[in-house]
């Protein structure tokens, strides 16, 4: 019994996104992008950061993906919209400097936490929309999994 509860100190449980919660995500967010007529890419990744669910627009531009896991990666790790932590060092050039030349960072909107239950379960982060129309985009998948925000 003593080596057991050694082991349950040593390990925690962590809530992640599931892929059938990926996709209805990803689906949500496509069908807004459609009706806003935006070109854009989408990533869906879990709570470890590992992609669930991509989607790419026809015709939209090939980097737009990779600025889309990097909004999605960013809203990970700092459990927040890009664009309002991007607002909210604004102020600080260093930091600003320092984060956005970080690999897999991107402080610009288009990245959500995704939650459940007030745990952060993985995020979105989309990107193309040549008319900042990212952040809508995203809070349509994101509102598909927690209408409740």
């Amino acid at each position: 019994m003593r080596n057991l509860e050694k082991s349950e100190a040593a390990v925690f449980t962590t809530r992640s996104i599931s892929l059938a919660g990926a996709q209805r995500v990803i689906g949500a967010a496509l069908a807004h992008a459609q009706g806003l007529d935006c070109r854009v890419s989408l990533v869906v990744i879990d709570a470890g950061g590992n992609v669930t669910a991509m989607a790419r627009r026809d015709g939209t531009a090939n980097t737009a993906t990779t600025v889309a896991l990097n909004k999605a990666n960013t809203a990970l790790t700092l459990h927040t919209a890009t664009d309002v932590f991007g607002k909210t060092i604004e102020e600080n050039t260093m930091l600003v400097s320092s984060l956005g030349s970080q690999p897999g960072i991107a402080l610009i909107a288009g990245g959500l936490p995704l939650t459940a239950g007030g745990d952060v379960i993985g995020a979105i982060g989309v990107s193309g929309s040549r008319d900042g129309k990212d952040l809508l985009i995203a809070r349509a998948g994101a509102d598909a999994l927690d209408p409740e925000g």
